[in-house]
């Protein structure tokens, strides 16, 4: 409350726990160097207004990604910015393998999971990599056709570094499967929900042609709109009762790219889906 003593919000620092951020397909850091350095801004603010509400030394950002020169050309560019790097770690992992994943992760922290254009189906690896601790994620996915991709078997010899390609990285395993929800398979015509799923993911991707600049931007968006609703939807589900919203980057250029579309979900009840609730009535 705003009675509350500076001792007293010391002490809610000092209990709070560990919160692991992960951005799940990191590339070389494009989102999680500016966001170690936001909060590390936030941190700063914080401690000149003698909140002490924010304790930059709980929070550690953890980049995975399967290509190992990207991770380290991050690892180098976050070294340059001694505090950020001091909070920054990385891992070469699959996203699909998410219990390898969750087995560099304390049980005791809280996560976090973000992602910035993921291609394909390694966005959903990262939202279910949050399912998988009840955390919440924020996630721009974009390359939605390239999830139609089914994955290889990459335990045999001949496929060894293939999860290194982008059409493995960014392709779906046996487990995922399109339509990701009950509401969209219900939509679609049930004898060819897959077909027309398909259709509208590589629409979401290119439009459809012949047609002029803003008709295909036009379909482009209205089909990534439903692709996304969908994810939602599914996290949604009863299995994970999950509080979601979709909304676009600011002063995003849908004329340059147009896959601005965030995602929002956190477990229902949660202080996360408070904080996601209050950003959709901006």
């Amino acid at each position: 409350s705003s009675s509350s003593s500076p001792s007293s919000s010391s002490s809610m620092v000092a209990a709070r726990r560990r919160t692991k951020i992960i951005d799940a397909g990191s590339t070389a850091g494009n989102l999680a160097i500016p966001l170690a350095a936001c909060l590390l801004d936030s941190m700063e603010e914080e401690e000149e207004e003698e909140e002490g509400s924010f304790d930059f030394d709980k929070i550690e950002l953890l980049a995975i990604n399967t290509n190992e020169f990207a991770l380290q050309q991050l690892f180098e560019w976050a070294g340059t910015m001694s505090i950020v790097g001091k909070h920054m770690r990385t891992l070469a992992a699959d996203l699909a393998d998410v219990d390898s994943i969750l087995g560099h992760i304390p049980s005791e922290n809280d996560v976090v999971v973000v992602s910035l254009h993921a291609c394909g189906a390694a966005s959903d690896y990262a939202i279910n990599l949050a399912h998988a601790r009840d955390a919440p994620f924020v996630v721009c996915p974009c390359c939605t056709a390239k999830s139609l991709t089914k994955r290889e078997d990459s335990s045999t010899p001949d496929n060894i570094q293939s999860n290194n390609a982008s059409f493995q990285r960014s392709g779906a395993t046996k487990e995922i499967t399109y339509p990701r929800s009950k509401w969209l398979n219900g939509v679609l015509n049930s004898n060819d929900a897959e077909l027309e799923y398909a259709i509208l993911a590589k629409v979401a991707d290119v439009g459809l042609g012949p047609q002029t600049p803003s008709q295909q931007r036009g379909h482009q968006r209205r089909a990534k709109h439903i692709v996304e609703l969908d994810r939602l939807a599914y996290s949604s589900s009863r299995e994970y009762r999950y509080e979601t919203g979709l909304v676009r980057v600011r002063r995003h250029d849908p004329i340059v790219y147009g896959k601005g579309e965030m995602l929002l979900g956190a477990k229902g009840g949660s202080v996360a889906a408070g904080v996601f609730g209050d950003l959709l009535l901006e």
